[in-house]
């Protein structure tokens, strides 16, 4: 790992459109006003606790070979990681939360509803401060087109490589309240680490992904992409 890196910290306001939560939710047709009502009251009270806060740097990176990419001295391993960052050096190692209040809002543990409620709209809150994280090292860095990859997206990136992408950041993830599990889960849960890239092709790390009802969804699967990138 490069030393005496100089790493971002930022407080992300919390942004959630109450409204088009609520409709994300799909109790279905005929649904009480009662779980419309449960429903909004749960996001104005994440909105009104949520703290996001993100860690970023510059880092420098080196494609070794198809499958591994090498960034301040740590490598990872991803034949997309590989193939997108062929013609890059810098590149934006990032982690995001929704912060330790909101990730302790906790509801009746038997209401199932409830509880599925809320962690949806953590997740939608998690997902804007991502983008907020984005436009905003986009703006700062003078990047004109920037795309991004999370660890666990895809097959060819798994959740492990978690790991080595915190160890680019030497604890400093502490500062906004992260920390990795021993099985190498993020704490808060609602969390997401990933790496931004200068990138002009309009490339979307969505175009890859199967999981089709993903509140962070930017773009459609394309099954012609993924015989690009990893056929």
């Amino acid at each position: 790992m490069v030393k005496d890196k100089h790493i971002y910290q930022i407080d992300i306001p919390a942004r959630l459109d109450i409204e088009m939560a609520v409709r994300r939710l799909q109790f279905g047709r005929g649904s009480s006003t009662r779980l419309e009502e449960m429903a909004r009251e749960l996001a104005e009270s994440a909105l009104a606790i949520a703290r996001p806060k993100g860690i970023y740097q510059i880092s420098h990176a080196r494609v070794i070979d198809k499958d591994t990419i090498e960034i301040d001295g740590v490598n990872f391993t991803s034949k997309v990681l590989s193939k997108l960052l062929c013609d890059r050096d810098e590149v934006v190692p990032f982690i995001v939360t929704v912060g330790k209040e909101l990730d302790e809002m906790a509801v009746p543990p038997r209401d199932m509803l409830r509880q599925f409620s809320l962690d949806a709209i953590k997740t939608v809150i998690l997902v804007g401060a991502v983008d907020y994280l984005t436009e905003y090292v986009k703006e700062k860095h003078g990047i004109p087109r920037i795309a991004l990859m999370n660890p666990g997206e895809l097959q060819d990136w798994p959740i492990s490589q978690q790991r080595p992408l915190f160890e680019l950041f030497g604890r400093e993830e502490r500062e906004i309240g992260v920390s990795l599990t021993p099985g190498g889960a993020m704490k808060p849960i609602k969390s997401r680490s990933g790496i931004l890239f200068p990138n002009e092709t309009g490339f979307i790390s969505c175009m890859l992904c199967t999981q089709v009802k993903c509140p962070g969804r930017h773009a459609k699967y394309d099954a012609e992409l993924v015989k690009e990138y990893l056929g």
